[in-house]
């Protein structure tokens, strides 16, 4: 098992027994809920090829948006305990010169399930970390004008997700957050032509949102 599943059943592991450690406390945090949220995603990518050198920090940038819906509840003492799952749509993108070559890459969407762990200020305030797995789509596109060599191909990449939030919670159960968010992919290694391509990707992630709790 990778890591990033081993992480994400860990954080619902880990959920579940702090759980059952405490009474439930009837709070406006408590329940299910669903919502929408917008933002901004950036890929920070490490390329190189074998048999040439290569760039580090190619940065692809742009909006996002999706939907996510989940459960939490607070127990007795304040803590919040919570499951997500998220899905949203991308829009970022680079391209880069590399000699003869020109590399360009495309995040198209991305989807995950994290769980979240915060403590309530008041009835008003919740901070929280969270941790999960994410997967996101990637297209690549590389030519090389020297050969005359044109290749487009995609592929989905898995990682770790690790980030902090703050949501404000209205009388009338609707509720506004706030959250940024850092995903570790897992390296990728691609044979083509003849030639290994080696990606190292990470991504950073800033959402706000509105959502209604039941």
């Amino acid at each position: 098992m990778s890591s990033p599943y081993r992480l994400a059943t860990a954080v619902t592991g880990a959920c579940i027994l702090l759980g059952s450690a405490g009474a439930v406390q009837a709070s406006p945090f408590h329940g299910s809920y669903v919502g929408g949220q917008l933002g901004w995603v950036g890929y920070d990518i490490d390329y190189r090829e074998d048999s040439d050198g290569g760039i580090s920090g190619l940065s692809a940038s742009g909006f996002t948006g999706g939907v996510m819906t989940g459960w939490g509840t607070v127990l007795d003492n304040g803590l919040y305990l919570g499951l997500e799952l998220d899905a949203q749509n991308e829009d970022a993108d680079l391209t880069v010169t590399l000699d003869e070559s020109e590399l360009g890459v495309d995040s198209t969407y991305s989807y995950g399930i994290t769980g979240r762990l915060g403590t309530t200020v008041n009835d008003n305030i919740l901070f929280y970390g969270l941790a999960g797995y994410q997967r996101s789509r990637l297209d690549y596109r590389l030519t090389d004008t020297e050969e005359d060599i044109s290749i487009r191909f995609k592929d989905s990449i898995n990682g770790a997700r690790l980030g902090v939030g703050v949501e404000y919670q209205m009388d009338n159960r609707l509720f506004m957050r706030a959250e940024y968010s850092y995903t570790l992919f897992e390296s990728e290694r691609y044979r083509i032509e003849g030639e290994t391509l080696h990606f190292d990707p990470d991504a950073s992630r800033f959402m706000v949102g509105l959502g209604y709790r039941f």
